[in-house]
């Protein structure tokens, strides 16, 4: 029976996990078409959307690079784990989710507006491995902030989680999102270095 339940547990992940990231795909389409809807406009200073996706607007030196990959990343991080502490912050966390595809979108779509076919290059090599990595992490980040949001709605509510339980998994919490934080400036240092390597694809 245990096992059962371990195997429940785990398609019950892999489900979430699947849907959540359905929330950034659809994102990803809503902001190519923003991008699109903008082909005349100049989106180096629309950080908001771009969300420093594209190396075009990333910085113009290392430092700058790594700054606004790792702030924009980390303020999003911590809008999710924020939102873990509210019983009915579920629908919050899936729209930033939304948003962070709106990012991947909007800096494909104007990189290939801008360049055609000779973005191709540059977007797998600069774009598609931070969107991969930092989406994942969005995508973590959420699914934790789902779960403490329905251990609060079950102590609330229902009272089924004792006290001393609560604090464990709420100390869980932060120790997590500290782990995702410092992924975050791996990928930070990393997508700096990158871009300073491949400068000349762009």
């Amino acid at each position: 029976m245990k096992y059962g339940n371990d195997l429940t547990r785990t398609e019950s992940r892999r489900i979430c996990i699947f849907l959540l990231h359905i929330a950034v795909v659809a994102g990803i389409a809503v902001g190519a078409a923003i991008a699109a809807a903008k082909k005349d406009t100049d989106l180096s200073g629309v950080w908001w959307l771009h969300q420093y996706f594209a190396p075009a607007y990333s910085g113009n030196t290392v430092l700058a690079v790594f700054r606004n990959t790792f702030v924009s990343s980390a303020v999003q991080l911590v809008l999710i784990m924020l939102l873990g502490f509210f019983s009915l912050g579920q629908p919050f966390g899936a729209a930033l989710l939304v948003y962070r595809g709106v990012g991947i979108g909007a800096s494909v779509a104007s990189m290939y507006m801008i360049s055609g076919a000779g973005s191709l290059l540059p977007i797998l090599v600069l774009v598609v491995p931070k969107a991969i990595i930092l989406s994942y992490i969005s995508v973590l980040g959420v699914r934790e902030a789902f779960r403490l949001s329905a251990v609060q709605l079950r102590f609330l509510f229902r009272d089924e989680l004792p006290e001393a339980k609560m604090k464990r998994a709420v100390k869980l919490y932060f120790v997590k999102f500290l782990v995702l934080a410092a992924i975050i400036m791996l990928v930070s240092a990393a997508d700096s270095v990158m871009n300073y390597i491949f400068m000349d694809l762009y």
